[in-house]
């Protein structure tokens, strides 16, 4: 027991190693398992005649001649197999048949199979032993024969009216050239997996992931490499598997940022980006091969969308010219800087003469190499607390909006930088630098734009004491410039949301009041100049907020009553829409004037709904979570959770990162961007519902790291010894078994819009 206690000590580097190499050789051979079983034998099939009633049979006179059907004209369509309807007589049926695509007297393919498997009147799946691509013009033609044990065996094809009067006619000889005439129930089958795809496209997938977890094991506890570089290897190859994992346009709004994303790149190369059409939609000039894909809405998912975009990537050669148009979403209202390295991958695309399917993926990948040359400055940034930003920038709900085309990669990862910078400010012994304060003012100005409730994290700077900005006087100046550009920004490009938010409400009064505080301001603020330190006068300013409380209590009551909408019960009713919503949804005016309505939403949404908003924020509800409803494993969605907590630790013999002033200013911030996130969905929640629709946890991924350094300095738990390497190794292997499972939620399900 000695010499082995005194091995393992001695090699537990190694040991521990072997051991990370198993637990994920254990959990990719788990995945590749359940996507082989959830993957094999899938079929695709779209209808080519089903008229047909009472499912009319015709049996051939000679079963080895058999029956002959005529197929439509093709031009270029890939043909896997077909589907038919047999009839059996009511029994089943013993021997064979076969199923030949023939052209000119030729057989192309064909399909061998066993009578027994032909039920009687249902449709059967005959998969060609290789699949054809059709060429142009028509004179295919399917031969099916038949070779029965017994005279009694009997089989045939169902039919529908409108054939020839003399049933004893075989098929082949009933149907004219016409395919109108040609009335066997058919269907082609466009897609099939087979019984391998599965594994074989698995493979290359499992060995990215292994190579990233086992890379940066390697990293983090052989080389001890720095905790940037380490990050950014882990967020590259993470990444990169979630841009393959996730389908294409399975991502949040993903179809949507996609068409922004083309628009800009059609802008940088002077071309039109979304117009209006005649009719009012939204048009968007496109390649050909591209608007065959495009959508208004989230893509399907499923085992054969992967095979559709895997066959589909390595295509080349295709024009470059915006010969077509596609009907794409109403434009986002964001800042064009957001899509630009999305729009980048998109023109080397279009450069390279690769299809839809390579586009987005490129797409992708500029928006992932952003993210990760953003998060990897913000954990180089930081002069403390470096797991944190590790583990958030790590977090699968980062890592998946950065690995698809979003609006959000640019938001996450300049949030996270701007944290950085204002812990530098927090913890700094000297002024910060020209180009530290620099920084602080852009990313201040340009969060809010990028989303509107974002403008509450410039509150992020305020807590920074007046020494690192090279004074009093010189703080409250850089502050005040934060604020500014930070409502400047806002202002800019949200103007319009606000507009539509306030459209209820009675500004006229609303006007009417600021009229006669802002004097009252600036008389107090006078006031405070000349009196502010004798006690009288704070005596006085304390009664006087108190009354100021009071006055603002009742103008709020007076706007209040003459804002938002009053339904009658058969108003109310004529609002209701075929999928049980109203068309009247919440603004400030109806906020303002049903009170106890919005109390109660809120009150139900906060405690039917949190849950979903943790999982949302680590990421453990892949894709469009209104829209496809998958979940992760709640061990996952805890074992995100604690990583995340243990990242926020300190040891036991460290002080406090942070002044107690600076926790609750970072609380503060955090609680504001979800009060403002809760605010935005209320105003698009229906009134009729029962929850706020459309809130989602990611939502808070930017202001996590400043959660969790709240979280982290409360002195509750710490850390008896440093850990960083654990933390870090556990936060990437966690975020690729988030990736796995949602590979095969992905596969497994069979939403198709």
């Amino acid at each position: 027991m000695e010499r082995l206690g005194a091995f393992i000590k001695k090699h537990r580097l190694w040991l521990g190693g072997l051991c990370c190499a198993l637990a994920a050789a254990f959990a990719l051979c788990w995945a590749g398992y359940t996507l082989q079983q959830a993957g094999k034998n899938q079929s695709e099939y779209r209808i080519v005649h089903d008229e047909y009633v009472e499912k009319q049979g015709l049996y051939p006179t000679d079963p080895a001649a058999g029956l002959v059907q005529g197929l439509p004209a093709g031009a270029g369509e890939t043909l896997y197999g077909v589907r038919l309807m047999f009839v059996t007589d009511g029994r089943v049926a013993q021997g064979t048949f076969r199923v030949a695509l023939q052209r000119g007297g030729e057989t192309l393919t064909a399909c061998d199979g066993d009578m027994t498997m032909l039920l009687d009147g249902a449709f059967v799946d005959v998969i060609f032993a290789s699949p054809v691509t059709l060429g142009k013009g028509s004179g295919y033609q399917l031969h099916v024969t038949f070779a029965p044990a017994t005279a009694e065996d009997k089989a045939g094809l169902v039919c529908g009216e409108g054939v020839q009067a003399d049933p004893a006619m075989p098929l082949a000889d009933r149907l004219s050239s016409d395919w109108t005439l040609r009335t066997a129930a058919l269907q082609y089958i466009t897609n099939y997996t087979g019984s391998t795809y599965a594994l074989k496209t698995f493979a290359p997938l499992a060995a990215l992931v292994f190579f990233a977890v086992m890379g940066g094991w390697w990293l983090l506890f052989v080389r001890r490499a720095k905790a940037h570089w380490c990050f950014a290897f882990l967020a590259a190859s993470l990444g990169l598997v979630f841009a393959l994992v996730t389908p294409p346009l399975a991502a949040p709004d993903e179809y949507g940022h996609l068409a922004n994303a083309c628009a800009l790149a059609n802008r940088l190369t002077g071309q039109p980006g979304i117009t209006a059409g005649e009719n009012g939609e939204n048009l968007l000039a496109m390649r050909a091969c591209d608007a065959v894909y495009m959508r208004e809405d989230s893509g399907p998912i499923g085992i054969l969308a992967y095979k559709t975009m895997t066959d589909e990537l390595f295509s080349t050669g295709n024009d470059g010219a915006l010969t077509a148009t596609a009907k794409v979403s109403a434009p986002y209202n964001v800042l064009a800087l957001q899509y630009l390295p999305q729009a980048l991958g998109i023109l080397l695309a279009r450069a390279l003469g690769l299809g839809f399917h390579a586009m987005l993926l490129l797409g992708r990948l500029g928006s992932l190499a952003a993210y990760v040359a953003l998060a990897a400055a913000a954990v180089r940034l930081a002069p403390a607390a470096k797991n944190i930003f590790f583990a958030a920038g790590l977090v699968p709900m980062g890592l998946s909006l950065a690995g698809s085309v979003s609006a959000d990669t640019l938001v996450n990862g300049l949030a996270l930088v701007f944290t950085a910078l204002c812990l530098r400010g927090f913890l700094a012994d000297r002024p910060l630098g020209r180009g530290e304060q620099a920084g602080l003012l852009v990313l201040a100005a340009l969060l809010g734009p990028m989303k509107a409730i974002y403008l509450a994290l410039a509150g992020l700077a305020m807590p920074i004491p007046a020494a690192a900005l090279g004074g009093r006087a010189r703080s409250r100046l850089f502050k005040a410039l934060v604020w500014l550009a930070a409502a400047a920004g806002w202002l800019w490009c949200n103007g319009a949301t606000v507009r539509y938010m306030l459209r209820s409400v009675d500004t006229y009064r609303i006007v009417f009041i600021l009229f006669r505080l802002v004097p009252a301001a600036a008389l107090a603020a006078l006031a405070w100049l000349r009196w502010g330190r004798r006690p009288w006068f704070k005596k006085a300013a304390l009664a006087a907020a108190a009354a100021l409380v009071l006055v603002l209590a009742w103008a709020a009551m007076w706007v209040a009553d003459n804002s938002g909408i009053s339904l009658t019960p058969e108003e109310y009713a004529a609002s209701i829409q075929p999928n049980g919503e109203s068309t009247y949804v919440y603004s400030f005016g109806y906020i303002l004037s049903h009170i106890p309505q919005t109390v109660k939403l809120l009150t139900n949404t906060l405690g039917s709904q949190l849950p979903r908003y943790l999982q949302g924020l680590v990421g453990t509800l892949p894709g469009e979570p209104i829209v496809y409803g998958l979940e992760l494993s709640w061990l996952l969605t805890i074992g995100l959770l604690a990583v995340l907590a243990a990242s926020s630790l300190r040891q036991a013999d460290q002080p406090p990162l942070l002044r107690r002033s600076a926790r609750r200013a970072l609380g503060l911030v955090a609680l504001a961007v979800f009060a403002l996130a809760l605010l935005a969905a209320l105003c698009w929640t229906p009134i009729n519902l029962t929850t706020v629709f459309g809130m989602q946890g990611r939502y808070l991924v930017p202001v996590l790291p400043a959660m969790l350094l709240v979280l982290g300095d409360n002195g509750l738990l710490c850390l008896r010894r440093d850990a960083s390497g654990g933390i870090r190794l556990s936060a990437a292997a966690l975020g690729a078994a988030a990736a796995l499972q949602s590979l095969v939620l992905f596969a497994s399900a069979a939403y198709k819009p």
